[in-house]
């Protein structure tokens, strides 16, 4: 999902969460480590995501249920 438009808003909102973000570099699994701080670990996750539909940022979502599309086309992404 493309969240481009609110990024800054959720970094906004982690860094509220002091005590879990200041100064730390890992985040269990989700985040295993490297030399930048955690906020900036997610950010360029969100970058990943977002080069996977084209867009600045992104976040995965997953669904137990199947979701109909009415093509490949229809799914607000370009197919390859």
């Amino acid at each position: 999902m493309d969240i481009s438009d609110h990024i800054d808003a959720k970094l906004a909102a982690l860094a509220c969460f002091k005590s879990q973000f200041t100064g730390k570099t890992t985040a269990g699994e989700a985040f295993g480590g490297g030399d930048r701080p955690l906020l900036e670990q997610v950010r360029a996750q969100c970058a990943h995501h977002g080069s996977r539909v084209r867009a600045t940022y992104g976040e995965p979502y997953w669904t137990r249920e199947t979701m109909e599309l009415e093509s490949l086309g229809s799914a607000g992404v370009t197919t390859l």
